[in-house]
């Protein structure tokens, strides 16, 4: 349906991943989605990736295919271990060898048992400056006009992933959003490496330095490290180490309310959100519709009479 709509220009609410490279992007959405993406040592994410998460009560699968090709053309995968080498021979497919990125969108639809909600996210190139060998020297601007082109639409819901270290208020991908969103009244951020920053509850409640007072919120997470991963942690193992980390860390966390710690918080705002923007939109998206049929209704009647 949203390639449908999106092929006639009718904009659907989007959840927008966005954030610099190597902040920890993929983690943040490997938590959310409970499933293994693509990891590379300099840019992974090469092309915008539509990721669809269903929840289903029989066989786990996934479909995944390319704006390129029909429907028809999809894959499906009996097996989630599949999905990263999958997505990273469609994107080879669609952006070369190499580091170069594309516009052309993967889609990728998850029907998994025990997923809480059914979640939409589209997960962008991560920002980088300096090119990579082999990759145009504006790599920059081409990332940031993509990012732009997504954002930029007033249903975009702007995820940021911004490492709990950094001054959020400088993020490059904050700047970007506020350009199209000054007031930040569409905008999130999902903060993982909390144990770089002693004043992180201050910052996700919008005080002191670095904060960023956002009509969405910043929620912490804690994201698989490189030797958990080495160690094959799995996610699910991964989701109880956060939560002894938030009980570890009472002089931190103790008067942080529970909605701005931990993944699950941040997919279940993230689901909240997307059920209220759809629910908002629809009367619009089915006018549009409606305008759009009853003109290629009348543009039928025209061709029939010449």
């Amino acid at each position: 349906m949203r390639e449908i709509l999106y092929n006639e220009k009718i904009t659907l609410p989007e959840i927008i991943v966005v954030g610099d490279q190597s902040v920890g992007k993929s983690s943040v959405l490997e938590a959310i989605s409970g499933i293994q993406l693509c990891r590379a040592q300099n840019i992974c994410t090469r092309c915008p990736s539509e990721l669809r998460m269903k929840s289903t009560a029989n066989i786990e699968y996934t479909i995944i295919h390319n704006s390129k090709r029909s429907e028809d053309e999809a894959k499906t995968l009996n097996d989630m271990n599949e999905i990263s080498n999958a997505v990273t021979r469609l994107t080879k497919e669609i952006a070369d060898e190499g580091t170069n990125v594309s516009s052309t969108p993967i889609y990728l639809t998850v029907y998994k048992r025990h997923i809480p909600y059914d979640l939409t996210l589209i997960d962008l190139p991560g920002i980088t400056r300096n090119p990579l060998p082999g990759q145009p020297k504006d790599i920059h601007a081409q990332i940031l006009n993509l990012i732009n082109k997504y954002i930029e639409p007033v249903t975009a819901v702007v995820l940021h992933v911004i490492p709990a270290s950094v001054d959020f208020a400088t993020s490059e991908s904050m700047k970007l959003a506020k350009g199209f969103d000054p007031q930040c009244l569409r905008q999130l951020i999902g903060a993982p490496k909390i144990d770089k920053d002693d004043n992180i509850a201050e910052k996700l409640l919008d005080r002191g330095p670095g904060a960023m007072e956002l009509k969405l919120d910043c929620i912490a997470v804690v994201n698989r490290n490189q030797d958990e991963i080495n160690e094959n942690i799995t996610l699910k193992e991964m989701k109880k180490c956060e939560t002894e980390f938030f009980l570890k860390h009472p002089e931190a966390f103790q008067y942080l309310p529970d909605e701005f710690k931990g993944i699950d918080q941040l997919v279940k705002k993230l689901a909240i959100i997307q059920q209220d923007r759809i629910r908002s939109t629809l009367p619009r998206v089915i006018e549009e519709l409606r305008k759009k049929i009853e003109k290629k209704r009348f543009n039928l009647k025209i061709f029939r009479f010449l």
